[in-house]
């Protein structure tokens, strides 16, 4: 069997140790010796995928979803985030999301005691990847998925998903990352006791203010880049209909309860995809009449843009921490996007939260910082 032991995050020995053992565990579940294993580069996380070949059969290839096992020891010199709610495992939230009718990819086996899943391959091409005329009208479809996952429920018992809310204690810690890890990573400097008591208190109002929002299943990761899209027939569509592009979404296991704005942002504040803002505000207030809950649009605009803030700060912050520590700087040049979505939708809490211009002041030198040179050869 060939295989490509390719992905630079982790160590070559390591990877060639786990294809070895992963072609073991694949012959064992689907009775087929793969003729590939290749690892994929994934995103920042620590998770692991490989793309599993077959020289015959159906299907031509699936996909190894391998949690992380080996824990590093912290670096002492490095300061540690608040720790939230660990993500549970993909089974069963996806099995009851494909139950409802939803596009997950589909399950070959669920291991659990392995820390691997073993699924349906759903190829590269993501939303990200679409331009016009398709972008349009598949963001527009990504959008009425959002109605549909908040119209899902179940007991907390069954889906551990459902016992999972966005609260002050997950706010919280995209604060702490802004203050440890974003201003010193970009400004070479400690976050000062004014900016750490500013933005302290700007969060505690955000928080307050998403706190008499209802609560709906999300996502909590619906951007572009989890959305593949399969050429395939619509459901319910005729045996004579042409495929299209449906999209499916991969990365479902950190699902929360959150504000019905949530998901949405995820998607139209997207730092990988520079999309339109009257597109973007278009979409946004095209779905709020699906949405399962009433929704008044001002409270909705300025219940997303408080979701934005929080959620923005959190990655920027996290593309600062993985060039910075980890030396990943592959998507550093998202950077000026961030900020610059992140100094809009502050912008326009100034006129509700006034004191959200101390978090205002910050971006501006944050984005100078960025644009005065290239900062990721710095790191």
């Amino acid at each position: 069997m060939n295989t490509d032991a390719s992905d630079a995050s982790t160590d070559p020995g390591d990877v060639t140790e786990e294809i070895a053992r992963l072609e073991v565990l694949v012959r064992a579940q689907t009775g087929r010796s793969p003729s590939t294993i290749e690892s994929i580069a994934a995103g920042l996380g620590t998770r692991r995928f490989y793309r599993v070949r077959f020289s015959s059969g159906d299907p031509a290839s699936l996909i190894a979803r391998i949690e992380p096992t080996a824990t590093e020891a912290p670096d002492p010199d490095q300061p540690v985030p608040p720790a939230w709610l660990p993500e549970p495992p993909l089974e069963p939230l996806r099995q009851f999301l494909e139950d409802a009718g939803l596009r997950v990819p589909h399950s070959i086996a669920h291991l659990l005691v392995e820390g691997i899943d073993l699924l349906e391959d759903v190829g590269g091409r993501t939303l990200k990847d679409v331009d016009e005329p398709q972008r349009t009208a598949l963001y527009r479809e990504a959008c009425s998925i959002v109605p549909r996952l908040q119209r899902l429920s179940s007991t907390t018992d069954e889906i551990p998903a459902f016992t999972r809310v966005f609260d002050h204690a997950l706010i919280e810690t995209k604060a702490w990352k802004w203050l440890h890890w974003t201003i010193p990573g970009l400004l070479g400097r400690p976050a000062s006791d004014e900016e750490s008591t500013s933005l302290h208190l700007v969060f505690d109002t955000l928080a307050s203010l998403l706190d008499a929002a209802p609560r709906r299943l999300a996502h909590r990761d619906f951007k572009a880049e989890n959305l593949h899209l399969v050429c395939e027939p619509a459901p319910n569509a005729s045996a004579s209909a042409a495929p299209t592009d449906q999209i499916v979404m991969i990365d479902v296991q950190g699902a929360f309860m959150a504000p019905p704005e949530y998901d949405l942002v995820c998607l139209l504040y997207d730092l990988q995809v520079d999309l339109d803002e009257d597109f973007a505000m278009d979409c946004f207030h095209e779905t709020l009449p699906d949405l399962p809950d009433p929704v008044d649009a001002e409270a909705a605009a300025l219940r997303f843009d408080a979701i934005a803030t929080v959620r923005l700060c959190k990655d920027i912050s996290h593309l600062v921490h993985a060039g910075r520590v980890r030396k990943d700087t592959r998507r550093w040049h998202e950077i000026p996007r961030g900020l610059a979505l992140l100094d809009r939708v502050t912008g326009r809490l100034t006129r509700t939260i006034p004191e959200i211009q101390t978090l205002n002041s910050v971006i501006h030198a944050l984005t100078l910082a960025t644009g005065s040179s290239d900062s990721s050869r710095q790191v």
